[in-house]
């Protein structure tokens, strides 16, 4: 891909107004390149930051301003640039109590929810695209990672992230035992391309695998009108059973027949789940003695799973032992 042209001459009058932010594409597995740097996958807001004639504005992914809600980010930015004309791009970060980014927070602080208004937001910085008026977009990315050294000074709100060259897969390790989402290898030679989905740039995300309880299922549609559309999942606490959400992807035509075959013979008119959930379909209850393994995302705060794919069927363990407390990795 050749080296993308400049929107304008540079100076202050053909600095750009809004800049689509380059994206990466998803790779299955970690791996090792020396051509590579590593950096973490953030659980936040894609966010750049325009400084110009002393003034900062943050924009999202959408080409929304979204100065106000973070306006002490910005202030923090106004501080921490040592130069004008400024692109620059990165995420808004909130931690939850473990120091684990999670983006409902910071989504509370964009949307201004209760608490979220006090939420601490860091901005985590990876690129420059623009300095002194100059467009960077056809520099490669280790230069642009001098540019950036040079052009911000860390504080408590502004954070350049940390990078590893080569060893992909250690990194990968290190995130996942951290609890964070994945991580993002890129090409150190890499140019950079507004609003382009580059395979240039890749991003791995951490799967986590959990065995969970069948507690019943939701009616289906289309292909699946005869059989069922998702399985409603949870986990023991205790003596009592919490709902975590359902799973309707991963399954494969002899998948949806077994289980369809299992779970129609468990019926039940009383819900397995300490609280009923509120599922926007029609459903059955099921006795809960089916298990089925998936994986996921993570497990939000407010206890549900984010993306949960069905990858198995396990007779193999008992309903018991499928806990809540194992799930969180107690």
């Amino acid at each position: 891909m050749a080296a993308p042209s400049p929107l304008k001459a540079a100076g202050p009058e053909a600095f750009p107004q809004r800049l689509e932010p380059m994206l990466a594409t998803m790779a299955s597995e970690p791996f090792d390149s020396p051509e590579k740097i590593f950096e973490v996958k953030w659980d936040g807001i894609r966010t750049l930051a325009f400084i110009s004639g002393g003034q900062v504005r943050l924009q999202s992914r959408s080409l929304q301003d979204i100065t106000q809600p973070f306006a002490d980010v910005a202030a923090g930015l106004a501080r921490a640039v040592r130069a004008d004309g400024v692109v620059l791009d990165g995420e808004l970060v909130s931690l939850n109590k473990e120091g684990l980014p999670r983006l409902p927070l910071v989504m509370q602080r964009l949307q201004r929810q209760g608490a979220g208004q006090k939420t601490a937001v860091s901005y985590e910085l990876f690129d420059i695209v623009y300095r002194g008026y100059r467009p960077l977009l056809g520099e490669p990315l280790w230069r642009r990672k001098g540019h950036l050294n040079q052009t911000v000074r860390p504080s408590a709100t502004v954070h350049l992230c940390h990078f590893e060259e080569g060893l992909g897969v250690a990194f990968y390790q290190a995130v996942t035992a951290l609890g964070l989402e994945g991580m993002v290898a890129k090409d150190k030679h890499s140019f950079y391309y507004p609003g382009k989905r580059s395979r240039h740039w890749l991003k791995v995300k951490v799967s986590r695998t959990a065995n969970l309880v069948v507690g019943g299922y939701s009616f289906g549609g289309g292909q699946r009108k005869e059989l069922f559309g998702g399985l409603l999942l949870g986990a023991y606490e205790g003596k009592a059973l919490r709902f975590l959400g359902s799973v309707g992807g991963g399954f494969g035509a002899d998948d949806l027949k077994s289980a369809y075959s299992i779970l129609s013979q468990l019926h039940t008119p009383v819900c397995p789940f300490a609280e009923p959930p509120a599922v926007p379909r029609f459903l059955y209850w099921c006795e809960p003695r089916l298990v089925v393994q998936v994986k996921y995302g993570e497990l939000t705060e407010g206890g549900h799973l984010r993306f949960p794919i069905f990858t198995a069927f396990r007779p193999d363990v008992d309903p018991g032992q499928c806990t809540l407390a194992a799930l969180r990795g107690g």
